[in-house]
């Protein structure tokens, strides 16, 4: 059995051409997905399933509610895995990830523009 991947986060300037690994925005086509999680994740090839769940369960379990400058400037706005991917995303890219996992996760209708920028962030619903 494979071990778990874990989740740290980092800036966005920490990721260069030289760190290793893979940025796994660029595995998937997800520009027209932002319904739910499931069709964000079938975009992906099924190899990098596990790495997308540890992102997915590290932005619900942090419960980050943030736009996509917020993801490229923050001192913690990158997840980068223990096996060295990583994620960083466009704004649109990043709002689109967030709406699929929040719509999933709260039964929501999201979308990309929702989490695009921390100026458009909706009000984070109850959980």
């Amino acid at each position: 059995m494979k071990p778990s991947l874990t989740v740290t986060w980092q800036s966005y300037d920490s990721i260069t051409p030289d760190t290793p690994g893979f940025n796994l925005e660029d595995f998937g086509d997800t520009d027209n997905i932002d319904v739910n999680w499931s069709a964000y994740l079938a975009q992906y090839p099924a190899e990098w399933h596990a790495h997308l769940e540890a992102i997915r369960q590290s932005i619900v379990d942090n419960e980050v509610w943030a736009g996509g400058d917020w993801h490229q400037y923050s001192p913690n706005g990158v997840p980068v895995l223990s096996d060295g991917h990583f994620m960083t995303c466009s704004w649109r890219s990043w709002g689109g990830m967030l709406a699929t996992i929040w719509n999933s996760e709260l039964g929501q209708r999201f979308t990309y523009m929702d989490f695009y920028m921390e100026g458009r962030l909706p009000p984070r619903p109850e959980r």
